[in-house]
């Protein structure tokens, strides 16, 4: 029953806050957020801690993960170019070219065999690949100043070896 109450109190309390912001709004025009801060994970945009910028209809992304052990390393750099096609009020349409570069660095084990003994040999293994994609996204405003990013395209992976359908997204604070 406490938890009915509280949960009916929390609807209430945004009902009402929207209700007075939607009032606000309508006296008051606002800028659009032209930035943003959150998370984003992508083959051709890149993952991890990303920013974005929106002054007008062309905008860039970036993303940047690095991880790093005593026996492996891995770092996303992420570099995407937007450019809106439709704006309205809570969803975006948009194209966009991602620019993925991904390193990894690992340690593995060689071994030879030669009867009756095996050599072990420990060596590094790096990889260094880049992805590049194109296609439509949409961005959805779930709250007033947060988005969920979906987009979905063609990319070529592993510096141009293979190519394929791509999937993106990204979640964003804006301000």
């Amino acid at each position: 029953m406490k938890t009915i109450l509280l949960l009916s109190f929390i609807f209430l309390f945004f009902l009402m806050e929207n209700v007075a912001g939607q009032k606000q709004n309508d006296s008051i025009k606002t800028k659009p957020f032209k930035h943003g801060l959150g998370v984003a994970a992508g083959f051709s945009t890149g993952y991890g801690l990303s920013y974005r910028l929106f002054p007008n209809k062309f905008g860039i992304q970036l993303a940047f993960a690095p991880y790093m052990d005593d026996y492996e390393s891995y770092y996303s750099f992420g570099f995407t170019f937007l450019y809106k096609i439709i704006e309205t009020e809570f969803t975006n349409l948009f194209v966009y070219q991602g620019n993925h570069f991904y390193y990894s660095k690992y340690k593995s084990f060689d071994y030879t065999y030669m009867y009756p003994n095996y050599t072990f040999n420990q060596v590094e293994i790096v990889n260094k690949n880049w992805n590049n994609g194109i296609g439509l996204g949409i961005e959805f405003t779930i709250l007033k100043r947060v988005s969920l990013n979906l987009m979905g395209g063609y990319a070529a992976y592993k510096n141009f070896k293979n190519i394929g359908f791509t999937g993106e997204t990204a979640l964003f604070f804006k301000f």
